[in-house]
């Protein structure tokens, strides 16, 4: 694969790969992220299955605010006859999986894979049901998760960034069969799916180690397009120019790791690119 021209996805779940013309290394270089972590909330609230929503500032590129997931709680609730709030539960649902990821990530144990984390966090959210979470409704559940619709501005970037002489590709804590099933609901073809099955999950250093290898490239070769915090965290302090897509305004935590750029959404990367 030629230097210089290659592009990545990246994400908790996320996708996109852009030419950087900054520096003449980076020009035709890029990694990116397809699912952007959505703001964690944990505030759960008993109510009627009618109780108001808070409003949940999603990042994702793909699953904008995680409707679909929200949505499959709320059938499960009303299935159920039970109270409680769907979104809040979306959240605290999305706040486990990633306190899984990072356990998984500092226990030197086998390899965990993302669905096994989904279940997981999925069924200690709704560890007060009675009778237990079934495995139909299991797999309901996370079927939602991994069939997120894309964000407005996802298509219309990737197309245009699918125009430049870049190798486009995609980096995420996914299993590689759900990405490749999900991607392939996009108009845009990617040259490269990294998926981080069987290792570490972002912003693990081994992850971007990966994605280099996959890719044929040095880290100064690469734009990494990263939807969440940590994924930004991850990629900055491996040494990659990184682009935040920050869709809910988020400040950074550590500023020895802040972004290069840090843009409210893929619009923000056009115009980094021009």
């Amino acid at each position: 694969m030629p230097r210089g021209r290659v592009a990545a996805r990246s994400s908790n779940r996320g996708m996109a790969g852009v030419r950087d013309r900054l520096t003449a290394r980076q020009r035709d270089c890029a990694t990116a992220s397809v699912y952007d972590a959505p703001e964690m909330n944990p505030a759960l609230m008993r109510g009627n299955p009618g109780t108001r929503e808070q409003g949940n500032k999603g990042t994702d590129l793909l699953g904008a605010g995680h409707g679909h997931s929200r949505e499959a709680l709320r059938a499960l609730l009303q299935t159920r006859g039970t109270g409680g709030d769907p979104a809040a539960l979306a959240r605290v649902w999305r706040q486990r999986h990633m306190e899984y990821l990072l356990i998984a990530n500092s226990l030197d144990r086998e390899p965990a894979r993302n669905r096994t984390a989904l279940e997981a966090s999925a069924r200690h959210t709704l560890a007060a049901l009675r009778p237990p979470l079934s495995r139909d409704e299991l797999s309901h559940l996370i079927d939602a998760w991994e069939t997120l619709p894309p964000w407005p501005d996802t298509v219309r970037v990737l197309t245009q960034v699918r125009r430049l002489p870049v190798i486009l590709g995609t980096l995420s804590n996914g299993d590689a069969d759900m990405l490749e099933a999900l991607l392939g609901r996009l108009p845009v073809a990617f040259d490269r799916i990294i998926s981080t099955e069987g290792g570490k999950f972002k912003p693990h250093p081994s992850v971007y180690a990966k994605a280099l290898h996959a890719l044929g490239v040095d880290r100064d070769d690469l734009l990494h397009i990263a939807g969440s915090a940590t994924d930004a965290a991850g990629a900055t302090a491996f040494g990659i120019r990184t682009v935040w897509v920050n869709r809910s305004g988020s400040a950074v935590l550590d500023p020895r790791f802040a972004p290069a750029h840090d843009v409210k959404d893929l619009n923000g990367v056009l115009e980094i690119l021009d």
